[in-house]
C-alpha cells in the first residue's frame, strides 16, 4: 500500500483502507457477476476445480504481490 500511495498519492481524493475492495471492483469488476467467476478461474487461471485449497493459494499469491 505504502508503494501504491507513493506512485498514486499525488491523485488521491481520499483514503481507502479496503485495498482489495478496490481491486476487485474496478480492476477486475467480472469477479462481481458469479457467472463470470467460472472463466476467471477456468480460462483465465487454467484452475480446473474451485476449491478452497485453490481460493487459498489465490489468496496468498495475491498477499506475496502486494508485500503482505
Amino acid at each position: 500500500m505504502d508503494i501504491f500511495y507513493q506512485l498514486f498519492g499525488g491523485m488521491l481524493a481520499f483514503v481507502y483502507h479496503c485495498f482489495d475492495r478496490i481491486v476487485i471492483n474496478v480492476y477486475l469488476s467480472g469477479l462481481s457477476h458469479p457467472e463470470l467467476d467460472d472463466y476467471f478461474f477456468h480460462q483465465a487461471l487454467g484452475i480446473d476445480c474451485i476449491t478452497k485449497e485453490a481460493l487459498a493459494k489465490r489468496t496468498q499469491d495475491y498477499q506475496k504481490w502486494v508485500g503482505l
